[in-house]
């Protein structure tokens, strides 16, 4: 009869260890799966931000595409004019030329910064 008992409570022991560590087991892989998402949440802002950074980025070269081929128009647009008049028009493209070319280096250093850092 004591053999009895003690194999019962050994049974009923081994059940309550097992839900236990049950129990546990469950705990430990919902902490786990609420780090992973809030890995994930904050990995996501990062890509977000990027993106943005990007579209940002994509814009301004887009505008400095644009200022370009403008510039490059307005020779084209002159027809009769005096040669000191042209002498200046050429003179105005080629400093909005400079300029936009500074715009253009400057903008691709910063941006090659930013992917060195990334």
């Amino acid at each position: 009869m004591l053999v009895l008992v003690l194999a019962a409570c050994a049974v009923v022991f081994t059940f309550a260890a097992v839900g236990l560590m049950a129990a546990k087991k469950r705990l430990v892989e919902h902490e786990i799966e609420e780090i992973v998402a809030r890995k994930l949440a904050s990995s996501r802002e990062a890509l977000t931000i990027e993106v943005l950074d990007l579209r940002e980025a994509n814009g301004v070269m887009r505008n400095l595409l644009i200022d370009i081929a403008e510039n490059e128009a307005t020779a084209k647009a002159v027809n009769d004019v005096p040669a000191e008049v042209l002498t200046r028009i050429t003179e105005n493209r080629l400093t909005r030329r400079r300029e936009l070319l500074a715009e253009v280096d400057a903008v691709l250093c910063s941006s090659s910064m930013v992917d060195a850092e990334m």
